[in-house]
């Protein structure tokens, strides 16, 4: 079963590209990266050779502005990733849909099936960002933050290019990410939750992640927790697999979109 090239457009200036796997028939796995990432790293990778090698079908995507998919990142929002996802998403609907998603992509995961537009059957979370843009942001110098209001971006250093190297961040996504706040306001899925986080997470605590698992409302919900475990969890890649092979049988029987 290869995987084949897809590309959508899910806004008027934005075309999202992918590679798809497709048996004709069952769930489908859909992955969903990091911020500043893509959907050809070693999680990802790992996740698709899985799948074709078990016989499940799979997907994944870049982000706008990541990887292939055009775009800017200074322009874009939480709430346009979300609609590029779901109109990904969408085009393997009705049949039920594991989410896996790593850091920015696990926020996403649950953000669409919190909005019961696509037929969910089970979250696989990879260190959850939930609220970092917020968190990001409050923890900033009052200066800057006065700075990235005034002037509606800011330039950053980037810590993963060459020396030297920065990117632009729009206020709008600081503005934008208030409304898919998933920490401080009640959640309810359709479908179970297994997270995995590290204990020496350098990005997000795994107080996020403990946060998160003690007030979602779920069918069933999990927190591994990986000693040594970094924000990247590539050493937690055969636990990550486990995970997705444990949702995979129930997923044709869980799913139910809610009008």
């Amino acid at each position: 079963m290869p995987e084949t090239a897809f590309s959508l457009n899910t806004r008027p200036d934005i075309l999202i590209r992918g590679r798809m796997a497709d048996a004709g028939y069952g769930p489908v796995g859909l992955f969903l990266h990091g911020f500043r990432s893509h959907c050809a790293g070693e999680k990802a990778t790992a996740l698709t050779h899985h799948a074709l090698a078990h016989g499940y079908s799979w997907a994944r995507f870049d982000l706008a502005a990541h990887g292939a998919s055009t775009g800017v990142l200074v322009e874009q929002t939480l709430s346009g990733w979300l609609k590029d996802a779901l109109s990904v998403a969408a085009l393997y609907a009705p049949r039920p849909l594991i989410l896996v998603g790593s850091s920015l992509g696990a926020w996403l995961a649950v953000l669409m099936a919190r909005s019961r537009r696509i037929p969910v059957a089970g979250l696989v979370l990879l260190a959850p960002a939930f609220n970092f843009l917020q968190r990001y942001y409050a923890d900033l110098p009052q200066d800057l933050r006065r700075q990235w209001r005034r002037e509606g971006q800011l330039t950053l250093p980037d810590p993963y290019g060459p020396p030297g190297t920065v990117y632009r961040l729009g206020y709008r996504l600081i503005e934008d990410a208030a409304a898919h706040d998933v920490l401080s306001v009640p959640v309810t899925l359709p479908c179970p939750v297994a997270m995995i986080h590290g204990d020496q997470d350098e990005v997000v605590p795994l107080a996020v992640s403990e946060d998160f698992l003690r007030h979602v409302r779920a069918p069933a919900k999990r927190l591994t927790v990986v000693a040594g475990g970094d924000h990247r969890l590539t050493a937690a890649i055969p636990r990550v697999l486990a995970e997705v092979d444990a949702a995979w049988p129930t997923a044709d029987v869980r799913a139910e979109v809610i009008a």
